[in-house]
């Protein structure tokens, strides 16, 4: 019989006193990676949704409340700002590009967002099948959009007034075209001209002046670096706008979220050393209990290295066992937590992506299994048949 099958069968054998270690070591390693992948893939899907805008306008208010609403759209804008005062910043000569938004009505739980045919170039997607917006009435549709809803080009619909829960049939809406998969919140709009999100909104069929057009936000790039000092500042003094800087909202975020990821961390460390605590008490008593098991083997021509090994064989096998339990439990809740936080698809996070992380999480345990037999390997290496047999 190989060490490795002599070695699992004895952990079958006394399943039971490994348990503790075992469960401490899973719940850990799955806190752990848990902790990690929520903190590296959130922070690659923030990155990614800004698509290199250096400053957004909105209403007065909270500007990450702003980032929020007008780059990610999971939270409510600040308000609607007028059409003129901000075509004076998207036209100002340190501007390089600019993409206004209106927000419109929702179809189900998806945004119908007005723009200008830009803002396809602003998030580098392409259409994969039909044509841009025309005519008000047309639109638009984002790849999991229309693999969710099974829209096809041709397909008519009715809008909900201010919320997926609010007044119905509010608006039609014809789909001329479906966007190729981004993997970004573009993936999950509708997307029109802004003459579309004015006409729904026009009171009993009267144009609206453009006095009275408004838009929920502005994304802008800067043409200079000069234009970061200057741009942001001139509109928070000089007008009745909010500016906010993605990136300093979005670090800002990001240190929220690290703070509470990090206090979580420290805790699946406390257990991590709880578990190997925990091992080297079982291994200790487990040399005294196993004095006869031990003799026996050296009696048929087991080395005292074999033997050390056979330990860390069975020391071994509940690390990899632990890891595989806790990365398991690790990426079901992690799924689950992501579905049920109904984002949407570009803010779903990836249970099944394998990183270096991974080979960490395993190689501890199996690094710190060999920590209880170091700490008794005096008493292995000292010990005879004798020594082993006396007192049974």
């Amino acid at each position: 019989m190989t060490l490795l099958y002599i070695a699992w069968k004895n952990l079958r054998y006394r399943w039971n006193s490994h348990l503790l270690s075992l469960l401490l070591f899973s719940i850990s390693i799955g806190i752990l990676w848990a902790v990690h992948e929520f903190a590296r893939q959130s922070e690659e899907k923030l990155k990614a949704n800004l698509a290199q805008t250096d400053l957004v306008i909105g209403a007065k208010g909270s500007p990450l409340q702003i980032i929020l609403s007008s780059l990610y759209h999971i939270d409510a804008p600040t308000g609607n700002i007028s059409y003129i005062e901000a075509k004076r910043w998207m036209h100002h000569p340190m501007i390089r590009q600019a993409i206004p938004l209106a927000y419109g009505d929702y179809y189900q739980q998806y945004k119908i967002i007005g723009s200008d045919t830009g803002i396809l170039s602003w998030y580098g997607v392409q259409l994969a099948e039909g044509n841009v917006w025309h005519q008000a009435g047309d639109v638009v549709l984002g790849a999991a959009l229309a693999h969710q809803t099974h829209l096809q080009i041709g397909s008519t619909f009715s809008g909900q007034h201010g919320s997926m829960d609010a007044e119905a049939e509010h608006g039609q809406y014809r789909v001329v075209g479906i966007l190729e998969p981004k993997g970004t919140v573009i993936d999950q709009l509708v997307l029109c001209a802004l003459e579309t999100v004015w006409a729904v909104h026009e009171k009993h069929g009267a144009v609206l002046a453009d006095s009275a057009k408004e838009v929920t936000a502005v994304l802008l790039r800067y043409k200079n670096p000069m234009a970061a000092i200057q741009i942001p500042r001139a509109i928070n003094e000089n007008s009745n706008l909010q500016a906010a800087a993605p990136s300093i909202e979005i670090n800002r975020l990001a240190f929220m979220l690290n703070n509470g990821t990090d206090v979580i961390a420290y805790l699946a460390i406390g257990l991590f050393v709880l578990a190997a605590l925990s091992m080297l008490i079982q291994v200790w008593m487990g040399l005294k209990v196993r004095k006869k098991e031990l003799a026996l083997l050296r009696y048929t021509g087991y080395t005292r290295s074999r033997i050390l090994l056979l330990l860390y064989y069975e020391i071994a096998f509940i690390s990899l066992l632990s890891f595989v339990f806790g990365e398991m439990l690790a990426r079901v809740l992690l799924h689950t937590f992501s579905d049920a936080l109904a984002f949407g698809s570009s803010y779903t996070l990836n249970a099944t992506h394998f990183t270096s992380f991974d080979l960490l999480l395993l190689g501890m345990p199996l690094l710190i299994a060999g920590l209880p037999l170091l700490f008794n390997l005096r008493s292995i290496f000292r010990s005879s048949v004798a020594d082993l047999l006396q007192n049974e």
